[in-house]
C-alpha cells in the first residue's frame, strides 16, 4: 500500500515495519523459571557509573573522575496463589536478604512475545539475559488501593555487578 496523508495530515506507511506482540512474552527471575502465577506486574533494573567533571585553576583542562558503578533494581506484582518468597521456589534465595552473605547472584531474562515475521513485517522479539551480582534485598513493600481491590507487593534490590548474555 502507498503511502498517503491520514485524517490528520500525518503522511506515513500504514502499514508498521515491525510488531511486538506481549503474547508469549516471558521472564525469568532468580530461581523462577516460569513465574505465570506470580502476578508480576512491573521491573525495572539500573546500573550506573557516576563520572565527574573536574576543572584546574589556570588552565581549559577537563579532567573525568570515574566512580564504581552500582545498581539497583525493583519488581512489583500482585499477590495471588503463589508466595514470592516460598522455599526453594522464591525470587530471591536467602543470601539476598542477608548483607553478611555478600549478597545473591541473580539472573533475570525477558523476552518479547512473538508475532511471527510475514510480508514483510518483522518479528520484534528480541530477549536479554542480566546477570546480578551481590544482590541484597534493601525493601519490601505492600499497597492496596480501593479502586484496585488487590494487594500490591514490591520489592527493591542493590547490587554491585552486572553482565548482560
Amino acid at each position: 500500500m502507498a503511502m498517503g496523508k491520514d485524517v490528520f495530515g500525518y503522511v506515513r506507511n500504514p502499514k508498521p515495519d515491525g510488531i511486538f506482540s506481549t503474547e508469549n512474552s516471558k521472564l525469568v527471575f532468580g530461581s523462577v523459571d516460569s513465574p505465570k502465577g506470580y502476578l508480576v506486574q512491573n521491573w525495572q533494573v539500573q546500573y550506573a557509573q557516576q563520572v565527574d567533571e573536574l576543572f584546574e585553576i589556570g588552565s581549559n583542562n577537563l579532567y573525568w573522575a570515574k566512580a564504581r558503578p552500582q545498581g539497583a533494581g525493583s519488581l512489583g506484582r500482585v499477590i495471588g496463589a503463589v508466595d514470592a518468597d516460598s522455599p526453594n521456589k522464591g525470587f530471591f534465595p536467602a543470601a539476598a536478604y542477608d548483607i553478611c552473605d555478600g549478597g545473591a547472584t541473580m539472573k533475570l531474562v525477558a523476552g518479547g512475545g512473538s508475532c511471527p515475521a510475514r510480508n514483510g513485517i518483522a518479528a520484534l522479539d528480541r530477549q536479554i539475559a542480566i546477570t546480578m551480582s551481590g544482590v541484597v534485598v534493601t525493601s519490601i513493600g505492600f499497597s492496596m488501593q480501593v479502586a484496585d481491590v488487590r494487594l500490591a507487593e514490591n520489592f527493591t534490590w542493590r547490587f554491585g555487578y552486572m553482565e548482560l548474555n
